[in-house]
């Protein structure tokens, strides 16, 4: 720019002497709307080179912005040398640049596109043929490391996998890209100990990436290292990484693990902290609240406390074992007392109310209340199939019938008959209630902090009987 306006300055000099030689008198004057002005030759010049410099700043604009959009292309990380492209090359062994004629980029960033396409639909030998080709174009940089790494992925060769990845992990800028796939063969390998190894590597080199703390989070607690999965759910906390349910409830599963683990040292200042810690962050973790009423009951027998926690369990996720370990508060309690007990405690019940009758059904009955063990169980089967407990107790009121009466229960059988309840073995029923991951549907007698079958850490969620869906909430 600077140049041309030399050159327009050199040209208005040249027309200022000839002006000067035409004209001697150095001025001109014109007339405009009935009026003489006279105006010298210098200020005319001056204007004329006024306009031609702002016209020159006006144009070069222009051309700026037009080779910025004609060079916007699918690589961003581009930078440009006249009408060449360069793309920085990744490797920090090398400190130049590719520089690519614009057809070569164009290219190169076609057959990119194509090499994961291929990869992606799973034909692996066309991405290998693209990435021959851009090889050629590029040479050796890192991006052909990164699809060969996703090559060797699709085809399933962990062996070449780890080998790359190894490399890659040599390289500062893209170390991360390289641990990922070695936690991903690692795993795959269920080589769990060098997983953690590089999921805590990974974990010292960033706090800011998803996986990175889900990994480390995972493999500590998989390895009982629990304090350890606790430090790093407080860094994703704070980088909100976490969901603030999801948070909670891998943090409640922790705190529970850290509690049994102070309960094994002996050390009860250690686990009252932890077990208070844990039902703090998750007011539904069962497990925690039998705990700690349990805890309360065996030190200085403080049943009140014992009481306080589990009717604050109860209510928020009312379960089988929480209603026999409150009724266990109260060992001087008659089958009567204990039946009045149960039915206060199920008033306070709205969310699970067939476990009431279920509850209340098994207490009739060893009480000799026929009747009213009879209404609970046709009140559990309007809502629920027909369950070991429950065709346990209808075979019960049978037999005490036909003890009586050779009369038959009318209200029974018909009951039985609709169930189907005929089957010699009570364990052909489906069980009345039992622990369920939510991730994959595993089953279990008892809770589970990490579910065998998906790895889930806190999934466990307990439910009154098979036949229902599963949940899925973050919050139990």
């Amino acid at each position: 720019m600077l140049k041309n306006l030399s050159k327009i300055f050199i040209f208005l000099l040249i027309g200022l002497g000839l002006a000067s030689f035409i004209i001697p008198s150095g001025k001109v004057i014109f007339t405009f709307a009935g009026q003489a002005r006279v105006i010298p030759i210098t200020t005319i010049l001056i204007i004329i080179f006024i306009f031609f410099a702002v016209m020159e700043a006006v144009l070069t604009g222009l051309k700026a912005i037009s080779s910025m959009l004609k060079n916007d292309v699918l690589l961003s990380n581009h930078t440009f040398a006249g009408d060449k492209e360069s793309i920085p090359v990744i490797d920090a062994a090398q400190n130049s640049k590719i520089v690519l004629s614009r057809s070569q980029f164009d290219e190169a960033a076609i057959l990119i596109v194509k090499t994961m396409g291929d990869i992606s639909s799973g034909v692996m030998n066309e991405a290998r043929r693209h990435l021959v080709n851009l090889r050629k174009i590029i040479g050796n940089d890192a991006i052909i490391d990164i699809l060969m790494l996703k090559i060797y992925k699709g085809e399933k060769n962990f062996d070449k996998m780890e080998q790359l990845s190894q490399k890659l992990m040599q390289n500062e800028e893209i170390q991360l890209v390289g641990m990922k796939a070695a936690l991903e063969v690692q795993l795959e390998k269920k080589e769990f100990t060098e997983a953690l190894k590089t999921a805590n590597q990974a974990f010292e080199v960033r706090q800011d990436l998803y996986w990175v703390v889900s990994s480390a989070f995972l493999l500590r607690a998989q390895n009982n290292d629990w304090l350890g999965a606790l430090e790093v759910l407080d860094a994703a906390i704070a980088k909100n990484l976490t969901p603030a349910p999801k948070a909670a409830r891998l943090k409640a599963v922790a705190l529970y693990e850290l509690a049994h683990q102070a309960e094994a040292e002996h050390n009860d200042v250690q686990f009252l902290k932890f077990i208070t810690q844990a039902l703090n962050e998750n007011s539904k973790l069962i497990p925690a609240a039998l705990d700690l009423a349990d805890y309360y009951v065996k030190n200085d027998n403080q049943v009140r406390k014992a009481e306080k926690v589990l009717s604050a369990i109860w209510a928020e996720n009312p379960n089988y074992d929480i209603a026999k370990a409150y009724l266990a508060l109260f060992p001087n309690d008659t089958k009567s007392e204990k039946i009045q007990r149960m039915e206060k405690l199920a008033l306070t019940n709205t969310k699970r109310p067939s476990l009431n009758n279920l509850i209340l059904a098994e207490l009739y009955i060893s009480d000799k209340k026929s009747a009213k063990a009879q209404s609970e169980c046709r009140l559990f089967l309007l809502k629920n199939p027909a369950t070991q407990r429950i065709a346990s107790i209808l075979n019960q009121l049978e037999q005490k019938n036909k003890k009586r009466s050779k009369k038959e229960n009318t209200l029974v059988e018909t009951i039985k008959s609709h169930i189907g309840i005929d089957k010699d073995e009570f364990s052909e029923y489906p069980k009345d209630f039992q622990w369920v991951c939510a991730n994959c549907g595993h089953v279990s007698d008892k809770w589970e902090a990490i579910c065998p079958d998906c790895g889930e850490v806190g999934r466990n969620y307990w439910h009154l009987y098979v036949d229902k869906d599963a949940g899925s909430n973050e919050d139990i």
